[in-house]
């Protein structure tokens, strides 16, 4: 009888630790979705040069970033996750700056689209630290005004291809709800002009602090 007993209750905890294995597992497993807002600080550094100078310059400044992402995540045990997603977010910063005399350069960030994949570790029960990577393609718009009228006054948009990388850290809540938190750096190609008396050259690069809430199905 006490043998039956034990049996029994050997299978009892057998079955309740898959089950709650399971739950970890299924914590960050599977489709979701979110809305991500936050810190942005792309930071501009332009060249313009001549035949007889060289001019550089840095501007970065501080904005709000927002939109969404989606995504989908697989964990094969209770302790690696990996998946892959797609967003597209929106800025408010802009960044003003000298660069050559009587002149005003201003950058714009624009809405900016990304596509990646990511890997994470489970800690504990409801906690994911993960690593993320992938590509970028962000808009930028250029606004050139020269006060001393010795170049034509320039304003341009691009569309620039880029990488980013990040990390971050994923909370599981209620209900298939998670908030986290993540730092992403991304980094543009340059956009480059030219005419027949000078040449300029602009290397976005762009950091950024997200929060993000979501749900998971």
């Amino acid at each position: 009888m006490k043998i039956v007993a034990l049996g029994a209750a050997a299978l009892a905890a057998l079955v309740s630790t898959s089950a709650f294995a399971q739950d970890i597992v299924q914590t960050f497993n599977g489709p979701r979705i979110e809305l991500r807002a936050g810190w942005d600080n792309p930071d501009i550094r332009a060249t313009l040069s001549d035949n007889r100078n060289r001019v550089s310059r840095s501007a970065d400044k501080s904005g709000f970033t927002y939109g969404g992402e989606v995504g989908y995540d697989y964990s094969p045990d209770n302790k690696l996750v990996i998946g892959g997603y797609a967003g597209v977010e929106g800025s408010t910063t802009k960044a003003c700056s000298e660069l050559y005399g009587l002149d005003r350069l201003c950058v714009r960030a624009g809405r900016n689209i990304t596509a990646g994949a990511r890997v994470g570790a489970v800690v504990g029960e409801s906690f994911l630290v993960y690593g993320k990577g992938g590509y970028s393609n962000g808009r930028v718009s250029v606004d050139y005004r020269d006060y001393e009228l010795i170049l034509a006054d320039e304003n341009v948009g691009r569309n620039l291809d880029g990488f980013h990388v990040g990390a971050g850290v994923e909370a599981a809540l209620s209900g298939g709800v998670y908030g986290r938190l993540e730092y992403v750096y991304t980094k543009y190609g340059r956009l480059s002009a030219e005419t027949d008396v000078i040449s300029a050259s602009l290397k976005p690069t762009r950091q950024q602090v997200v929060y993000a809430m979501g749900v998971r199905f």
